[in-house]
């Protein structure tokens, strides 16, 4: 039989947790297979940073959710349950932070900064990922239990924390830039994209603050159900605004190949042809595609299309 793992495991009656459990692990499958499907209808070319995070942190919340409803219920050995648990949530954690990331570039003309979050996500990654997952199956089956459980009862927090960190850090960003950004656009339909990046950006900050409650309050076992869902939802939201965001460049005179590009193309040094970044009229930097979309009175963006519409050629 496989080893508990906390008491919060089903004990054989369908109370609120099971069933709570139940639906978010659902949900969050159905949401992972629309979101597949969108995925690869609308994308023409199957590459670059966007579309790999994409995929990656999707295709992740299956094992998450099939090895931790495996894990709960005891159906499958645990060590098994633990594996397929362990490596969605890589996928889908990181996956997901990558995803913010590859279009980061297109509103924030900062190489060195750039570099320094792509770095954190990975850094974050090796550190909390390996150091958890080694703890986890140590409180399992290593031969000091009790001294694994104490260190895995605070790097759970502490890997808790430290993603919630990492996403606070890049949605503030898209947060911060948003709002500069906003002062200086007039087109209706820019200053919409943006509002919509800038709620969606605020909504992933509330999320992540209810599951690092939920962790600090000790209801691992609905943290982990409602985390599935939570970065479900998260991506379909991103997939949808961030898809936006590049239609918008597409909408400017860039062209077609630099909108694709993944977001270490558009902190590079300008190529022949292409114009530096540009300053406004209150010394702010501002990106190319976005001075070239003001640059324009008869232009109205009114209708941005939605990812289903082929913004990705």
């Amino acid at each position: 039989m496989a080893p508990a793992y906390h008491p919060g495991e089903f004990q054989g009656k369908w109370t609120a947790e099971p069933i709570i459990v139940v639906t978010c692990l659902t949900l969050s499958l159905y949401n992972c297979v629309e979101l597949l499907l969108i995925i690869f209808a609308t994308f023409r070319e199957w590459r670059g940073l966007y579309f790999i995070s994409l995929v990656v942190a999707s295709v992740g919340i299956i094992p998450y959710c099939v090895g931790y409803v495996t894990e709960y219920f005891a159906v499958l050995v645990f060590w098994a349950a633990m594996m397929l648990s362990s490596t969605g949530w890589v996928m889908l954690i990181t996956g997901q932070a990558f995803v913010l990331y590859s279009r980061l570039g297109l509103i924030l003309q900062h190489e060195k900064l750039l570099r320094a979050i792509k770095w954190m996500i990975i850094v974050d990654a090796v550190v909390f990922h390996t150091s958890t997952t080694v703890i986890q199956y140590g409180k399992s089956y290593g031969g000091e239990q009790a001294a694994f459980g104490q260190a895995l009862f605070y790097m759970e927090k502490i890997q808790m924390t430290g993603f919630c960190v990492q996403e606070f850090i890049i949605s503030g960003i898209y947060l911060w830039t948003t709002v500069q950004l906003l002062q200086l656009i007039s087109k209706k339909g820019t200053r919409r994209v943006m509002y919509e990046l800038f709620i969606i950006n605020a909504i992933i900050i509330l999320m992540d603050i209810a599951l690092l409650a939920l962790e600090y309050r000790g209801l691992r076992s609905l943290e982990r159900a409602f985390k599935s869902f939570i970065y479900s939802c998260k991506l379909k939201m991103e997939f949808a605004v961030l898809g936006k965001l590049v239609n918008l460049v597409q909408s400017s005179s860039r062209s077609l190949s630099h909108a694709l590009a993944d977001v270490d193309s558009f902190v590079t040094a300008p190529s022949t042809g292409d114009r530096p970044p540009t300053l406004s009229e209150n010394n702010q930097l501002v990106p190319d595609w976005m001075a070239k979309l003001e640059s324009r009175p008869t232009m109205h963006i009114e209708h941005v299309h939605s990812p289903g519409q082929g913004f990705m050629d």
